[in-house]
């Protein structure tokens, strides 16, 4: 609940009123774009950490078939991220804003948010680390050792986007401008995605999708393949960005580009379904199904547009999209639309109560559509003018993004799932 009290606030919400007013003729100044930057970070651990956390406390320990070590941490754990993040979403703009003599109180605020996030970030990581080297019955550990090694790249990545985090807070901070490096902020962003959501994404994925979907099991070299690619060229991004190093970005994109068409590829969504006892195929009308299948088909759009990124760097004479849409692709289409789809699957056995409408699946299947749409096809049509069209068009994908994540709200914790659930 807390993640997607973050999303429809200072996440969705902000992002899509910081386009709203440039669409109305206001100018991109400092407040606007550290107001930016608190956003981008609150979707990517607020809305998308939390809810992939959380999700891993229950679905970890049932697939080791071990009880969580240490569950009395969690909720001191769920305390500092979210105080973290709050403070980030409130401290960062303000710090852009206030005078001399307050600047020393909220830049402390500033570098108090990414302390706190780390340290939550730390306690979870702990936990799951714990749980997964607790002994475990023989066929759970045949079964979580495909994924294992994205498991724990995905949190060791989680670790390293908060220490990117804190040390961007506190230049932010030692500036007195309320703005983190865009060095820092784009490592921050770069890690959590790709280091971080990614994996743990794709773990679950070839994980959950043959129960629910009926999909072949993934195999695991493809699977390892293209987790290392994705890590590989994720190192050369960064050190390209760092460097100035055309050649390192480019051969990181398309070691990125691999990698997520190998995942894609690996989890099984656009294969053949297997046909079970029972349980026919029915993918157009299965709306949570095609959320997966949608969510995966955002991935491959980001891998092939980091493959044409990757390209021009490398001198051929394509186009080269923007670093923004690939990041919307994944983090408003691929993420978003895995938690909508998946979540609908996972949390109300989690919550031991059923959705409250398959009609609101169908819902968030359109509204987080629409989202990423809006939010991808502008920018890489001519880029966000201020005040111009592509901004009207993303604040409209803010809109969309909130609608979707209240009707998945009111799914998984409606007044008629409740009602469903006292039933005998």
């Amino acid at each position: 609940m807390a993640s997607v009290a973050l999303a429809l606030t200072a996440g969705f919400g902000l992002g899509g009123g910081l386009f709203a007013i440039r669409s109305a003729g206001a100018s991109a100044d400092v407040w606007w774009t550290a107001a930016g930057q608190a956003h981008g970070h609150v979707q990517l651990f607020g809305w998308a950490g939390l809810t992939v956390l959380g999700v891993a406390l229950h679905f970890l320990p049932r697939l080791r078939g071990a009880n969580l070590a240490g569950p009395r941490l969690a909720w001191p754990a769920l305390t500092l991220l979210l105080t973290g993040l709050v403070l980030r979403a409130v401290a960062q703009p303000l710090l852009a804003l206030v005078g001399e003599a307050a600047r020393g109180a909220v830049g402390t605020a500033v570098v108090l948010s990414g302390a706190f996030e780390l340290g939550g970030g730390l306690l979870v990581v702990g936990m799951l680390a714990a749980t997964l080297r607790r002994p475990a019955p023989g066929h759970k550990g045949t079964a979580l050792r495909p994924v294992l090694p994205l498991f724990a790249g995905g949190f060791a990545g989680l670790w390293l986007a908060l220490v990117a985090n804190l040390i961007g807070v506190v230049r932010a901070a030692w500036s007195g401008a309320g703005l983190v490096p865009s060095t820092w902020d784009g490592a921050t962003v770069d890690l959590a995605l790709f280091a971080f959501l990614v994996p743990i994404a794709a773990a679950m994925s070839a994980r959950t999708f043959p129960l629910y979907f009926q999909t072949r099991p993934a195999p695991p070299l493809l699977l390892w393949t293209g987790w290392a690619a994705t890590q590989l060229g994720l190192v050369l991004w960064l050190a390209g960005s760092a460097a100035l190093r055309a050649w390192a970005l480019g051969c990181g994109e398309i070691l990125l580009a691999a990698g997520l068409l190998s995942l894609s590829l690996a989890v099984g969504i656009f294969g053949a379904r297997r046909p079970l006892p029972r349980r026919p195929v029915r993918l157009r009308v299965d709306p949570l199904q095609l959320h997966a299948l949608s969510a995966w088909g955002w991935a491959v759009l980001a891998a092939l547009l980091l493959a044409l990124s990757g390209a021009g760097k490398l001198g051929a004479e394509v186009t080269a999209p923007s670093v923004d849409s690939v990041r919307h692709a994944l983090g408003a289409g691929f993420v978003t639309l895995l938690i909508l789809g998946v979540g609908g699957h996972l949390l109300p056995g989690f919550s031991r109560r059923p959705l409250a409408s398959r009609r609101l699946t169908w819902a968030t299947l359109v509204t987080g559509n629409l989202a990423a749409l809006l939010r991808v096809v502008p920018v890489l049509a001519d880029g966000a003018r201020p005040g111009g069209v592509p901004a009207a068009l993303l604040a409209l994908a803010g809109v969309f993004g909130l609608a979707a994540i209240a009707l998945f709200a009111l799914n998984i914790w409606g007044p008629i799932g409740r009602r469903r659930a006292a039933e005998p």
